[in-house]
């Protein structure tokens, strides 16, 4: 998962203000930026190519153009890029066991069928295994909840 994501995710983009304009990327770089601070996250907006979020200042991997568009200078707090580390080292542990629990639920087409009194019902569950993040058992919703925003308006 990304910082774009989880920011999605929550709807908040932990926005401090926004830069509007005319913005060149050239040699992988993103220009000066009014008011952008070294290490700050900043989010491109109106890009045809390099839309996302990123750290400041941006000097390499971005596709080279020139857009008008918006930069928005961003406070993410570190306990939010912990918790975004948390979830990939979960998910990065977890991805076998996901993948086995997965298929052995989908291998076949029915979850349940009855016929002249006979009923077969097949295992719908992961039962004790967390396919996801998400699973409340493990505590990551409950400590997104903390930075969900109901919407957001720029």
């Amino acid at each position: 998962m990304t910082l774009y994501e989880l920011c999605a995710e929550c709807r908040n983009w932990h926005l401090r203000s926004v830069v509007r304009g005319r913005f060149t990327v050239s040699g992988g770089a993103l220009g000066e930026v009014s008011g952008a601070q070294t290490g700050q996250y900043i989010r491109i907006v109106g890009s045809v190519f390099n839309d996302g979020v990123y750290k400041y200042p941006v000097t390499k991997d971005l596709t080279d153009e020139t857009f008008d568009g918006a930069v928005w200078l961003l406070g993410i707090p570190d306990d939010f890029v912990a918790l975004l580390n948390d979830i990939n080292a979960w998910e990065t542990a977890n991805a076998d066991a996901v993948k086995n629990a997965t298929a052995e639920v989908l291998s076949g087409p029915y979850t349940s069928e009855s016929f002249a009194g006979y009923t077969y019902t097949k295992k719908t569950g992961f039962g004790d295994v967390a396919t996801s993040w998400r699973d409340p058992r493990l505590g990551f919703a409950s400590r997104l909840n903390v930075w969900r925003k109901a919407n957001h308006a720029v």
